[in-house]
């Protein structure tokens, strides 16, 4: 009778299995629609009329390369061709930039505390007053031939020595953008890589330095330093699991005996403890793989992002998830699998059923500290303190705000939802906690994103082909999971039967990428002439596509104005 209720099971996991697939197309399909409707609200974005051009041939007549860009597109986009910007190697101007702006901020706070005190009218401080004044003319004249210099790294002659082979082409039409960007421009396929560009604020200058034909060393690198981080974090997962499993534990370790001498102590150790050790040990873990993302090679922060997202829940799902699940049962089978070797794959099937109660126990936790530090910010506030400590009580003059860090919540929330559809057949008493623990993160993130985030670059909904492969990743191990469940409770008309599942399954993806994928990569030509008709109606064409090309002008030769001092009626700089 027990055995033929498994059949129970097998039903619904083909109901979630089915019904989860038929959610994620309908989300899809609405997200398109919902990207495409931004895409036009959208459409005074300059990105839209711009491209990039990255390994830009030396013209051998003038040794530059920003004539050869002119005289290339001008000839094979006579039509639509309206101008360019060359990206050159500024740090060295932009440190002085950085440098000049400081000093401004410094002459300014010393002429307001000067003024302060001065219409206090205490004589005694006039001796002060006059070495403040000193240094603040000091620092004027430093400022002074700081921006002198500035003005010398930004004269045509200097910035030609450190012209890069990446540009921005802007287009007369979103059109004319659209098919320049998905077309190859030489017979050489590393010669004239053209693809769209990012929005301005999306924009990484630092990577635009790295030559597109060793990007693929960069991502390497960072590939190997990714999965080397996952194999060492696995140290860390086995010794919590360890004082998970306290019985076992005691006949390894016999010190940890002294836990017994506290009431209620060994199951605060064993229940609680583990779980909040994970969660402090993982949290580093995604500033770790954002700053590898950096460096990477990606031409846009949004990338970058994308791409931590990606190796921080793959870090999550091979530590927290399946190195969670093995080496929780691990003190207990390493006798066995030893003696019988042949019951190793019943032994690992049981183990995701053994380990329920502590990603039970994980959700709350990360339900609990999760969101309230999540509300509190510590870590932003520990910076704030430590800025201050440092620089002093300076006047702040940008405003205390960050964008939302996807590649550090995306990944923790899939990690959850994974964890959730896992276990959704084999204990399905996880799920109230799990649907209280998204209750509670809307309600968080929703206040986070509304009245603390600032959103720093819009990508039109393209984190969300990344969301539904990790939701159908989920999918596909529960099934998988179920398979040898059922085998090792002799069912195995119910293992085979749940192959064709996962078949259907990753069929079901296939379709996903070739059905929607491509316009979440592109930009389609339809909707770029769609635009382009309404703003011809509107008179507002020209107006956007000559905005464009302004807005791709590296930091370092953007117009600045220094500010000697309050008491000055004309800015020290104005470049």
């Amino acid at each position: 009778m027990y055995f033929n209720r498994l059949w129970v099971h097998f039903a619904f996991l083909c109901f979630i299995s089915l019904y989860g697939m038929y959610l994620l197309y309908k989300e899809y399909n609405e997200i398109l629609i919902r990207r495409i409707w931004q895409i036009q609200k959208l459409k005074h974005r300059p990105d839209q009329f711009t491209i990039v051009v990255r390994e830009i041939p030396l013209c051998i007549e003038h040794k530059a390369r920003d004539c050869c860009v002119d005289h290339f597109f001008s000839k094979h986009y006579p039509n639509t061709y309206y101008s360019y910007q060359m990206v050159y190697n500024t740090e060295d101007l932009e440190e002085s930039v950085s440098q000049a702006k400081s000093l401004a901020r410094k002459i300014e706070d010393l002429t307001e505390s000067s003024m302060a005190k001065r219409r206090k009218n205490k004589l005694s401080l006039l001796g002060l007053l006059h070495q403040e004044t000193s240094k603040a003319a000091f620092l004027e004249e430093k400022l002074q031939a700081l921006c002198h210099r500035i003005h010398q790294l930004q004269c045509k002659d200097t910035l030609q020595k450190k012209e890069l082979p990446v540009a921005f082409v802007t287009f007369k039409s979103r059109s004319g953008a659209a098919a320049a960007a998905h077309l190859q421009h030489h017979s050489h396929p590393l010669l004239w890589i053209t693809e769209l560009a990012p929005e301005p604020r999306d924009v990484s200058w630092r990577n635009m330095r790295v030559s597109y034909r060793v990007v693929p060393l960069y991502k390497l690198g960072v590939l190997i330093a990714a999965s080397l981080l996952t194999v060492f974090f696995a140290i860390p997962v086995t010794a919590v699991q360890g004082i998970a499993k306290y019985e076992k534990l005691k006949q390894w370790f016999p010190p940890a005996r002294a836990v017994q001498l506290i009431p209620g102590l060994s199951s605060i150790v064993t229940g609680y403890l583990p779980s909040a050790v994970l969660k402090g040990f993982i949290y580093i873990v995604p500033l770790t793989m954002f700053a590898m993302a950096k460096i990477a090679g990606c031409i846009a922060r949004s990338k970058e992002e994308i791409k931590a997202c990606n190796m921080v829940f793959y870090f999550l799902v091979g530590n927290v998830f399946f190195w969670s699940v093995l080496s929780g049962s691990l003190l207990d089978l390493i006798g066995q699998f030893i003696s019988h070797p042949k019951n190793v794959p019943s032994q690992l099937a049981g183990a995701v059923s053994a380990q329920a109660d502590f990603f039970v126990t994980y959700i709350l936790t990360d339900g609990l500290s999760g969101f309230s530090l999540e509300l509190l910010q510590p870590g932003m506030l520990i910076w704030d303190i430590l800025k201050s400590c440092v620089h002093g009580c300076q006047r702040e003059t940008s405003p205390y705000l960050y964008s939302l860090p996807y590649f550090r919540i995306i990944p923790l929330v899939s990690l959850s939802v994974l964890i959730g559809i896992v276990y959704a057949v084999v204990a399905p008493l996880l799920l109230p906690f799990l649907i209280l623990y998204f209750c509670l993160g809307y309600v968080v993130y929703v206040n986070q994103i509304r009245d603390v985030y600032e959103t720093t670059y819009e990508t039109c909904g393209q984190y969300w082909p990344y969301i539904h492969h990790y939701i159908l990743l989920a999918i596909i191990l529960m099934q998988i999971t179920m398979v040898g469940l059922f085998g090792l409770k002799l069912k195995p008309a119910a293992s085979i039967s749940t192959i064709p599942l996962i078949l259907f399954t990753w069929m079901f993806n296939e379709y996903c990428k070739m059905r929607f994928l491509p316009s979440f990569h592109h930009y389609t030509l339809q909707d770029a002439a769609e635009n382009d008709e309404l703003d011809e109606k509107c008179g507002l064409l020209e107006l956007h596509y000559e905005n464009a090309i302004n807005a791709y002008c590296p930091p370092g030769l953007r117009p600045v104005n220094f500010m000697a001092s309050e008491s000055s009626s004309t800015p020290l700089v104005s470049s």
